[in-house]
């Protein structure tokens, strides 16, 4: 018989995660599903726990991955091409969840996983001599990174969540970096055009419209196809800068003349300094002249 082999992140979401498990595992036993859980420890063990998994599921298996942006990511960077999956949101943000319109709910979507088709998705594959694996969101280079990082080392994040204030916490720290942060120089190669930018302040190769939890950074891309969108910023004075925030939230920013925008199945980029890099909210860093090469490569999704 058929054996769902469940892959979870009991803390992602700020415990949403635990709480779906709670909801579904009831669920599974009542209707007498057949399931084996793999549930993370430690942060980052997403990765062993699909290794474990290969070595015991047969084909007509199912896996379930149960977590947010960072557990699929992490999911997918080591699953190999040809395994399809299946993936139960259960994160703070979900923007991959929400590119795909997948129900958020537990059981409506576990059934959805069960009774669902294949679909075909893209996924971002990067590589420079310093960098490589796979991006299912964002990859982004200077503002959003920083912010990230900030954010992450943040004490003030750990005090403010204890108060329930994490969001607030993270807009604090938006502003401090929007404030702070320094314009980079970059090149980028789009097939046989280089543009050579002097202030860049953010840049972001995204492979959905949906960035940082729901804002629409580039709201024509889709998963569906292969190409990727680069959206890009230079830096401007702050008051510029700020006056284009309520565009960005209604998503019409990119018809604005400071926004570069470039749709492509194959970007390069290569820096003259060493920036955070994010890769699906993860940070990494992009040493200086060091090119990043980003194109896309086919999944399969079941839903």
């Amino acid at each position: 018989s058929m054996t769902y082999y469940l892959l979870a992140n009991p803390n992602s979401g700020a415990g949403k995660g635990a709480r779906t498990l709670e909801i579904l595992i009831p669920y599974l036993e009542k209707n007498n599903y057949e399931y084996r859980l793999f549930k993370t420890n430690a942060p980052s063990e997403e990765g062993d726990l699909v290794k474990q998994i290969l070595e015991l599921k047969v084909a007509e298996d199912h896996l379930v991955i149960i977590g947010g942006d960072g557990t699929i990511s992490l999911v997918i960077n080591e699953l190999p091409e040809e395994e399809a999956f299946s993936y139960i949101p259960s994160g703070s943000g979900n923007d991959f969840a929400r590119s795909l319109n997948l129900i958020l709910d537990p059981i409506e979507s576990f059934e959805a996983a069960r009774s669902g088709m294949n679909h075909e998705i893209f996924i971002m594959n990067y590589q420079s001599k310093g960098l490589n694996g796979y991006a299912l969101n964002n990859i982004g280079i200077g503002l959003d990174a920083a912010i990230v990082q900030a954010a992450n080392e943040g004490k003030l994040k750990q005090f403010l969540n204890k108060l329930k204030l994490g969001s607030f916490s993270y807009i604090l720290t938006a502003l401090h970096v929007l404030i702070t942060k320094k314009a980079f120089p970059a090149l980028i190669e789009i097939e046989n055009q280089q543009i050579s930018l002097e202030k860049t302040f953010l840049m972001t190769f995204t492979k959905h419209p949906y960035f940082g939890g729901g804002v629409k950074i580039s709201p024509e891309a889709s998963n569906q196809n292969a190409d990727i969108h680069l959206v890009e910023y230079s830096k401007h004075s702050l008051f510029r800068t700020f006056s284009l925030i309520p565009s960005v939230l209604r998503g019409t920013h990119l018809k604005h003349p400071l926004f570069l925008h470039r749709v492509n199945p194959h970007f390069s980029v290569e820096l003259a300094e060493s920036q955070p890099v994010q890769i699906d909210g993860e940070i990494h860093h992009l040493a200086a002249a060091d090119r990043l090469s980003i194109s896309t490569e086919k999944r399969m999704i079941i839903y």
